[in-house]
């Protein structure tokens, strides 16, 4: 066993000198030679790369670059570019470079010109982006627990939404003549799609995994999975399985649409809540595989014998503060291994004479991209459903006496009348894009997205007029981009990145004040109350956390923990009767008040999850995302809740609202549901 430990030190921009260290460690023969950073890059949230031809693009943070590989040992940064969002995973194809972005989705750079990177789009992506794979006209998205999402990029330009698949939880996904295979995290599996034509897009079986499911990637005859956190072993005790599930598995694709295992070798336990990802690379004709392991490290694997693969080398590194670093991601040159470390360590080119790309072979790509799945909503259910009329998905709505504000993404604002039979559209709004709407008064909230959160005042019928706008989200840089308005009280408006919540002085309009931010749990949906109680106190949820009382009333806004409720991911929060509020947790309904944070919460009923929004008097709407489905319940002062009705739906739903006693629901691609 010959090891090389190696310290290195650097420097942040305006910051102290500090030390960083790596260990590589080559257990059988010397696979690596030498190791030393890629300069002139960002080094914190180095977490993507792929690599194609001479061309190596990597990801840090919001920063995306394009790096001259053609002397694989001398890496040379070419270009960059910002964007709003944490760059997730790349992938490339014909001069045209797709990031998965996490909570700001996917978006298109347009690299024909390596030293002149540029951004074509922002694609609004379903859920939070984490998988990426392209082949021939259709991106494909892992979106988490929301499954697979296609998209249509015959113009890269102007990428369209073409369906999705619900699977377990997608967290990567790779491609290859016809099939799909996805990675699902926490149900241990990789998920086998036939995707030959989007118009018969449907999923054919899951395999199983030893550890949570997370990078997949094909070569050859074999498909591999590199797995984390627990063991999926039924049968043990979870403190022997906590940790165990780290490792590379292999399997036989010869039958492509069932693989076979073939074999696996575990990696060191390991369980860290952070930079949780897991990525695999074969190279060399498939004879070594080096895996990105989080806190780990890296490992390079002999799989000459897939049936018995065997650990050769290993990486690890630590950042300033001697604390471990994760191993984020890799891509395979000619005699050389590029890396990416988290901590503020950055990129890394490794020496290995034996490491030879395996260029990936997709096949025949799939057909029929234009195809555009109907999202119906059937004559038996609950709502009538309103589409806009450019396809694009419904976000979120406010109403305002018989007016409804429609906000459907990259489609805009359409403003909505209520007529004797059904609904006419009466207006458009001014805005390109808009994630979300809310009314305070005669105010018309927007979150324009790049463009920030603006105020229009409301006249009559369709007339906005605009009064302000902020744009200074400092926190996120000058390419923030707001999602989500919410509305606690007349005087403070909030603003959302999926990052976190902004807190805003609107009572001399227009001049808006920053007055707070605190960061938000990771999540899709609106993890905050609809309004603020009568002391100013207002709760957000965050999953699997706890709830997080924000005083508005203070003269600087503060925030206080409550763990006396853990809600989960679909689990969210209104205000209620007696001016308290209602959260749903662990399928049961949960009411408690500001005067009791810190308190246990007690539940009442059982079957009850989703996003909560209140009627003012007997009823309950509730909507879940992640199950697609909505429910009423009736809810009379004093009686417990009984569930009404519940509907599957076809879209995805978000929070809804009231209005004029109907329950209206956003719910993306299937439209605005309006109750009949």
């Amino acid at each position: 066993m010959k090891r090389i430990l190696c310290f290195v030190s650097l420097l942040f921009c305006l910051a102290p000198a500090f030390a960083q260290t790596y260990e590589v460690e080559n257990i059988s023969g010397e696979f690596v030679k030498s190791i030393k950073p890629i300069k002139g890059m960002e080094r914190r949230g180095a977490n993507a790369m792929c690599i194609e031809g001479n061309i190596l693009y990597c990801g840090a943070g919001k920063t995306v670059y394009c790096v001259d590989v053609s002397e694989p040992l001398n890496p040379k940064p070419l270009s960059s570019v910002d964007i709003y969002g944490l760059v997730r995973q790349l992938a490339v194809q014909d001069g045209y470079l797709y990031a998965s972005c996490r909570e700001s989705g996917a978006w298109v750079f347009d690299v024909h010109d390596p030293n002149n990177i540029k951004v074509l789009k922002r694609f609004d992506t379903v859920e939070l982006a984490t998988g990426i794979e392209v082949c021939g006209n259709v991106l494909f998205l892992g979106t988490r627990q929301n499954g697979v999402e296609c998209v249509d990029i015959s113009n890269p330009a102007d990428p369209v939404h073409i369906r999705m698949e619900k699977t377990h939880e997608s967290q990567s996904v790779t491609y290859r003549d016809g099939l799909l295979y996805s990675g699902e995290w926490g149900a241990h599996c990789i998920t086998v799609i036939d995707a030959h034509d989007m118009g018969e897009l449907k999923t054919l079986r899951t395999v199983n995994l030893q550890g949570h499911g997370d990078g997949v990637w094909t070569w050859g005859k074999y498909l591999y999975a590199a797995t984390g956190h627990h063991l999926s072993t039924p049968d043990m005790p979870y403190k022997e399985r906590e940790g165990r599930g780290h490792g590379l598995e292999i399997f036989d694709i010869s039958v492509p649409d069932k693989p076979a295992f073939v074999g696996r070798v575990g990696f060191d336990k390991c369980y860290v809540r952070s930079n949780d990802c897991w990525t695999p690379r074969p190279c060399s004709d498939g004879n070594y595989v080096v895996v990105a392991d989080t806190f780990n490290g890296f490992y390079i694997v002999d799989t000459h014998n897939p049936a018995d693969p065997q650990i050769i080398s290993r990486l690890q590194f630590k950042d300033w503060k001697d604390r471990k670093a994760a191993a984020t991601s890799l891509a395979i040159g000619e005699g050389v291994v590029y890396i990416s470390v988290s901590g503020g360590c950055g990129f890394y080119v490794l020496e290995c004479p034996d490491a030879h790309p395996c260029v990936k072979e997709k096949g025949t790509p799939p057909t029929n991209a234009e195809y555009r799945y109907p999202y119906q909503t059937s004559k038996a259910s609950h709502f009538r459903a309103w589409k806009p009329e450019k396809y694009s998905p419904v976000r979120g709505l406010a109403a305002r006496k018989d007016i409804l504000y429609v906000a459907h993404s990259y489609g805009g604002l359409s403003i909505l009348r209520k007529s004797k039979k059904d609904f006419e559209v009466i207006g458009t709004g001014p805005m390109a894009y808009a994630g979300d709407v809310k009314v305070v008064g005669d105010i018309l909230w927007v979150a324009e997205g790049p463009e920030g959160l603006a105020a229009y005042k409301i006249g009559k019928g369709a007339d906005l007029t605009f009064i302000a706008r902020y744009n200074d989200f400092f926190k996120q840089g000058p390419n923030a981009c707001c999602v989500w308005v919410f509305a606690p009280t007349d005087k403070i408006i909030g603003a959302n990145m999926r990052f976190g919540n902004y807190y805003l002085d609107v009572s001399n309009l227009p001049e808006i004040k920053f007055k707070a931010y605190f960061e938000g749990g990771v999540g899709w949906d609106k993890y905050y109350a609809d309004k603020a109680d009568s002391k100013g106190w207002y709760p957000e949820t965050r999953h699997r956390d706890a709830i997080y009382w924000v005083n508005l009333n203070s003269e600087k806004i503060e925030r206080v923990r409550d763990d006396g409720l853990v809600p989960s991911l679909a689990d969210g929060v209104c205000l209620f009767r007696d001016d308290k509020f209602l959260t749903c947790s662990n399928r049961q309904i949960f009411i408690y008040s500001s005067s009791e944070i810190g308190d246990p919460k007690y539940g009442e009923g059982k079957g009850f999850s989703g996003m909560p929004v209140w009627d003012g008097g007997k009823k309950l709407g509730l909507t879940h995302r992640l199950g697609k489905k909505i429910s009423l319940v009736d809810y009379p002062d004093g009686y417990d809740p009984i569930v009404l009705w519940q509907e599957n739906t076809e879209g995805y739903p978000e929070t809804g609202i009231f209005w004029g006693g109907k329950f209206c629901v956003p719910c993306g691609y299937q439209g605005l549901l309006i109750e009949k």
